[in-house]
């Protein structure tokens, strides 16, 4: 055999074990997964938004309305996150979406409404035009993050309010100030989170 026979056929071996070699990395538990998963860095464990189905950055689509999510309040109640308002910029206001920990999937698209209510968010509301009723009341550790975030203190309670049919409102109560939106709820199905995230 020639030696340029047998430089080719070195060669030919070489390829096909690197081709191999790169295969396997690929396709092994725990391996790279192609280059997107190896230089896509997990979420820190303590980042807020693992425990959520919506993150800061998202862009979310609900029927033909689309919101980005630049900045979020966080409430806490004991250490657990017990909801995240987060805020979309929509021209000169912004509208929120507030999502809730797992094993809860549904979300509310709600819009800033003023609400005439004490520093104790009271049990029936009237807000946007419509009365609903209060069904949860949670006083809460605060967090702001991101851009657009209204002023809180480090406490509050947050009150989420149901309305007729898929009506639905957020009261946030801090330092005096009261924060309100009303809108609607959206099931899980109902929206589609479009990516970005787990900035903040």
């Amino acid at each position: 055999m020639s030696l340029t026979l047998l430089a080719a056929a070195a060669a030919a071996v070489a390829a096909t074990v690197g081709y191999m070699a790169s295969r396997r990395e690929r396709e092994a538990p725990g391996g790279n997964g192609g280059e997107r998963a190896r230089d896509a860095p997990a979420p820190p464990e303590d980042a807020p938004w693992h425990e959520l189905p919506l993150a800061l950055g998202d862009v979310v689509l609900a029927g033909s309305e689309e919101r980005w999510l630049s900045g979020a309040i966080v409430a806490r109640e004991r250490g657990e996150i017990v909801a995240a308002v987060f805020l979309a910029p929509e021209g000169g206001v912004h509208g929120a979406v507030v999502a809730f920990p797992a094993p809860r999937r549904e979300i509310l698209w709600l819009a800033p409404a003023a609400a005439d209510s004490p520093d104790e968010p009271p049990a029936t509301l009237e807000i946007a035009g419509a009365t609903m009723r209060r069904r949860a009341r949670l006083p809460a550790a605060l967090e702001r993050c991101g851009q657009g975030a209204p002023p809180v203190g480090d406490a509050g309670i947050i009150a989420l309010y149901d309305g007729a049919g898929r009506d639905a409102a957020v009261v946030l109560a801090s330092e005096g100030r009261i924060h309100a939106w009303a809108g609607r709820r959206i099931e899980d199905g109902g929206y589609e989170r479009l990516g970005g995230g787990g900035e903040g």
